[in-house]
Parts: C-alpha cells; sequence; structure tokens
C-alpha cells in the first residue's frame, strides 16, 4: 500500500466543531458555553431563519470531499470554510461533542472502547458489548450515570423552542436512508415555529470501512449525497439555513498488533481503550515506566507518539476539562497518538479495516462547514 504523506493537525486550533454548536445555540436564544464560529454567525445575520438545519455526514471530512468530488459540485461550492473536529476525531466522541458543545473529556464518550472500573469491563460503547467481542457489557454505556449528558437540543426544548432529531436511532420514526432524513427533514420543515433539526446519516463512513478508498461503491454514494442534499435544499421552504458538516475524516491504514510485541504485551494490565490510532494502555503494577516507554519507542516512535498521562492532561488533549473519575481511568497510565497511518490492535480479535481515523493526520481532523441558505 502506498502511504500517504501524514500532516500533522492539532484539535481545537482557531475553527472547530464545537464552536458550530456554539453558534447554533446563539441563534437559538441560547448563551453558548464556549466560543463562536464568525463564518456561521455572519450566515445567521443575514435573516431570521424559521428552520435551522444540521445535516452530519458521517466520515465526509475535508480529504473525502476532495477526493469525490469536483469543485462544482454542490457540496463544494456551498462550502464556507474548514474547521477541525476533536481529538479523538471519531464518531463516539465527535457527534456528542457537535450534540453537546462539549470536549470530548467534559462529555465522557472518549472513543469506540471504553474502560469501566466499577465493572473492570472495557466495553464497545455503541454495541455494549465487551471489546472485539459479542458479549454483552453488564450495563448499557448511555444508562450509566457519568456518561449522561444534556444535548444542545434539550437546551432549545427547554427555552420553548422546537427540535428533532432524524436518524435511525429514532424508536418511533427511525430514518435510516438519504431519501427517508430527506423526507423528514422537509416534513419537519413545514411547521411553524422556528425549529433546530440535526439529521444524521452513516455513510460514506460505513462503506469506506469495509471497501477502502478506491471503491467505486464510495465515489457513488458521495455523488448521491450532493445529490440528495441538493434535491433537499431546492425544495426548502423560505428562511431555512442547511449546514452539512461531517465528524471526521478518514485515511487508508494498515494493522500491526501489540500481542506480536510479547514483552510489550505482557506488561499491560489489561486490553487497550479508547481507539485503534489513539490507544490507552494500563501497565501492571510492576513493571517499569522508563523500560516500557524504552521499548515502545523502540517499535513504533515513527508510528505513534506516546504520552504519559499527566502529559495528556496538561496537553489537553481530550479538551480544557475532564468530566469524571470514567475519564481519567480512560486515559490509563499511556496514550498513543497515531502521526502515520498504522492502527495499533491489541490482539489478533481486533477487527482490521481498510480505512480508519482517530489519529492527528488533516485527513482525519479537518473537516468542511457547508451552509446554504435561502
Amino acid at each position: 500500500m502506498e502511504k500517504e504523506k501524514i500532516e500533522i493537525m492539532w484539535p481545537y486550533q482557531n475553527r472547530n466543531l464545537l464552536q458550530v454548536s456554539h453558534s447554533i445555540l446563539k441563534e437559538m436564544g441560547i448563551l453558548p458555553v464556549g466560543e463562536t464560529l464568525k463564518e456561521l454567525d455572519k450566515k445567521f445575520e443575514e435573516k431570521e431563519y424559521t428552520n435551522v438545519v444540521v445535516i452530519l455526514y458521517d466520515g465526509m471530512g475535508t480529504s473525502v470531499l476532495n477526493r469525490y468530488l469536483p469543485q462544482n459540485a454542490f457540496l463544494q461550492q456551498h462550502k464556507i470554510c474548514d474547521i477541525s473536529s476533536v481529538f479523538p476525531a471519531t464518531t463516539v466522541a465527535a457527534t456528542t461533542s457537535l450534540l453537546t458543545g462539549l470536549s470530548p473529556s467534559e462529555h465522557g464518550w472518549l472513543g469506540w472502547d471504553m474502560y469501566f472500573k466499577d465493572d473492570n469491563e472495557t466495553v464497545s460503547v455503541y454495541k455494549d458489548t465487551l471489546k472485539d467481542s459479542d458479549i454483552p457489557a453488564k450495563r448499557i454505556s448511555k444508562n450509566r450515570p457519568e456518561m449522561q449528558y444534556e444535548t444542545i437540543l434539550d437546551k432549545i426544548k427547554n427555552v420553548s423552542k422546537d427540535a428533532y432529531f432524524v436518524w435511525p436511532f429514532d424508536e418511533t420514526q427511525p430514518c435510516n436512508t438519504l431519501e427517508q432524513i430527506s423526507e423528514r427533514i422537509y416534513e419537519l420543515c413545514q411547521k411553524p415555529n422556528k425549529k433546530f433539526i440535526y439529521a444524521y446519516y452513516e455513510y460514506p463512513d460505513k462503506m469506506m470501512h469495509k471497501e477502502g478508498l478506491e471503491s467505486k461503491n464510495v465515489a457513488d454514494e458521495m455523488e448521491k449525497i450532493n445529490a440528495m442534499t441538493e434535491k433537499l435544499y431546492q425544495k426548502m421552504p423560505e428562511n431555512s439555513i442547511v449546514i452539512v458538516v461531517a465528524d471526521h475524516g478518514h485515511i487508508a491504514c494498515e494493522y500491526k498488533t501489540l500481542s506480536d510485541y510479547p514483552q510489550l504485551y505482557d506488561m499491560l494490565e489489561r486490553t487497550t481503550a479508547i481507539e485503534t490510532r489513539a490507544l490507552s494502555m494500563k501497565l501492571k503494577k510492576d513493571v517499569s515506566k522508563e523500560l516500557f516507554e524504552k521499548l515502545f519507542l523502540q517499535e513504533f516512535q515513527e508510528e505513534f507518539k506516546l504520552y504519559r498521562k499527566d502529559e495528556v492532561i496538561q496537553q489537553k488533549l481530550f479538551g480544557s476539562h475532564i468530566k469524571n473519575e470514567t475519564v481519567m481511568d480512560n486515559f490509563a497510565d499511556y496514550l498513543a497518538v497515531a502521526i502515520s497511518n498504522v492502527c495499533l490492535r491489541y490482539d489478533e480479535k481486533g477487527k482490521i479495516l481498510k480505512t480508519a481515523h482517530a489519529g492527528i493526520s488533516k485527513q482525519e481532523m479537518l473537516v468542511p462547514l457547508i451552509v446554504m441558505n435561502k
């Protein structure tokens, strides 16, 4: 595999995903909890909108947008700027950040796999199964008190305005396809009051993981996303604004496996957590940290940057504030952050995907802000 050139990009610099949420809160008459995004504020100042719609296309980072859509495509023509995702640049962390206006360390949803000390389990939090298995976890992640959060939709409803989810997880009206999402958004926009609508579509992410960046199916899906977004916008009523964002991009990847390095593997107390490109590691009590660092860097210094727990906190990699002990537990002793195209899984049970994210390359971190208003 020809490796992509990696250019590192740190989160929370200049324009970022959190600011999108803060600008939306401001537009809906709520004091934002952080800095707003000036480019989006200017769009909101142009007129009074009845319909404020956000559509998140999972995985459609700037590198993905540019790979598949020409500059004269509808979505490209309406892109106003690029912004950074949060760290790690992954769906669990980034979509929750967009929905709350909080960094991952504040809302607590750090990544695909999280360690819960009370049950001594590392859980795939969206599946509620033990990591790399189909074994049910002892508890449902979203029901844990420490994993609760208030969304910007909750805040909007609290000030007597309307807010709606349009996504596959709606128990009464799930929307899985682009057609269903489009129809539901259009239906909601016919309602008279000022409203906020958040829509989520799990592609192109789901397809890219399985088929890779060279897939014709992914190219076709991106063309469909572009065409359906344009079609929806054209039929939207006046006084509508449609904001399209992504949670992260993708990078073609290769895998290495910690269990193939027995001396390092045997130093760990438990399986790794968070992501394969942002993995936390807990050492056994009798293990020398200096020896672990030496051995890890001997093997992976060209591929991962290694942070001690105190460095993760000091450098605010996951955000400025730490919500609770569960977040601290997941920082473990070390965090390895990908600076190459390599993913590091714990053992052979870990999945191997054709593309990945959660590292700090521009391919993963940079996402477009696309705005259409009428």
